[in-house]
């Protein structure tokens, strides 16, 4: 142990993770680590390594950087704000997983938004701007002036994949962290499910998180991503259902009104009504408006039954289609892919690095890293990588810059 780095994390943490998951010392145990080794981290008279420091934190079902929060926050029930299922009930029982990724949104939102206060950054006016009480055409007006969301970015996008990698960006470059992944940090065998939750968004003046499932189809997050946003713009926390479309039946105003507001910044009605043509058939008009927009047709579709351009019994019949043959073909997709030698894969670590932890995220980190604000180690920590990769990341910055 004396020849390993050590990683000095708060031990009441330990304590605070244990009581929140009612596990006992024991529990954590394993045959190389004695209940009374995981007792002298608790109490903090020893420390872990940091691969052990990792594994205590995926028993725990915490994330890593929890492990270095300073203030122990107080025991109370875990507040999952609008979390919302396939049905539109409550989910009672949360994974792992998902507490995983809340909790790391959270503590990387608490980091930024001091750094941002530290650093002399102004508290972000579009966050809380309006209410329920506002209608949600003067909202999504109001987002695409603050996000310059016209129709010349919409044409510069080659399809909704391409406009979803846009509007993410232009989100990040007004101030809003957005973290779009299909696993807990990077670890791979830790897998995200969309039947849980499809995004989530945390509400801060400073550093306001959108947070996206990625292994939802593509076809619906940009929905998810103007959903999210909208709450910010109410000041409203939520974590959206599965599917969208289905929240007609919901009781929750707060769902609907940003469903609205994500409907009309996506695609105005006004500029819909010039697109739509009467005297062709529905399918044709949904592919126009897709087209013309750069959504998917399941956007298409939903803004097409809100302006009672289309039946619900057509909506319905066509919505369940399209969402599965989108998933059906990124499926296939991604089986193409994992079938290819290692070598012909593709993929870059660091671009998903950055589509994981919001690109502006990590650059601030870097940078922090870099003029010694942060620690190698703390930064590793909100990065959710080894110091070593944190370190490499680093140069690739300076490199760059």
């Amino acid at each position: 142990m004396s020849k390993m780095a050590i990683v000095k994390i708060n031990g009441g943490m330990i304590a605070w993770a244990r009581r929140r998951v009612n596990a006992t010392i024991d529990s954590l145990s394993t045959a190389a680590i004695k209940p009374s080794t995981i007792q002298e981290w608790e109490n903090g008279t020893a420390f872990p390594s940091e691969k052990q420091a990792m594994d205590l934190a995926d028993r725990l079902g915490i994330a890593y950087s929890m492990l270095f929060i300073p203030n122990v926050p107080p025991d109370e029930k875990i507040q999952i704000p609008d979390l919302r299922t396939v049905k539109g009930q409550a989910l009672r029982n949360p994974s792992r997983n998902f507490l995983a990724v809340l909790d790391d949104a959270k503590a990387r939102q608490e980091w930024i938004s001091a750094e941002r206060k530290d650093t002399g950054h102004k508290p972000l006016g579009f966050v809380g701007r309006f209410s329920l009480r506002d209608n949600t055409d003067t909202v999504a007006a109001d987002m695409r002036r603050v996000l310059n969301v016209n129709y010349e970015f919409r044409q510069e996008a080659k399809n909704f994949e391409d406009f979803l990698r846009r509007l993410s960006m232009r989100v990040e470059e007004v101030g809003v962290l957005v973290m779009r992944s299909t696993v807990v940090r990077h670890i791979t065998r830790r897998s995200l499910d969309a039947n849980e939750f499809r995004g989530f968004n945390l509400i801060d003046k400073y550093a306001p998180v959108v947070f996206i499932n990625d292994t939802d189809a593509k076809a619906a997050q940009v929905f998810t991503l103007a959903h999210e946003v909208a709450h910010i713009w109410i000041g409203q926390e939520g974590i959206s259902d599965r599917r969208p479309q289905e929240k007609g039946n919901s009781a929750n105003l707060i769902e609907l009104f940003c469903d609205g507001v994500a409907a009309e910044f996506l695609v105005p009605k006004e500029e819909f009504k010039k697109i739509w043509n009467d005297s062709r058939t529905a399918g044709i008009n949904v592919a126009a408006i897709s087209a013309h927009f750069k959504v998917s047709e399941l956007t298409a579709l939903r803004r097409a039954k809100d302006l009672a351009k289309i039946s619900p019994t057509y909506f319905f019949a066509r919505i369940y289609e399209k969402y599965d043959a989108y998933r059906r073909k990124e499926a296939e997709e991604r089986a193409k892919q994992k079938a290819k030698p290692k070598e012909e894969r593709g993929g870059n670590f660091w671009a998903s690095f950055d589509l994981r932890n919001s690109a502006q995220f990590n650059r601030t980190v870097g940078e922090s890293i870099f003029r010694r604000r942060l620690t190698y180690s703390e930064g590793a920590s909100l990065l959710g990588v080894s110091v070593m990769t944190a370190a490499t990341y680093v140069s690739r910055l300076r490199v760059e810059q």
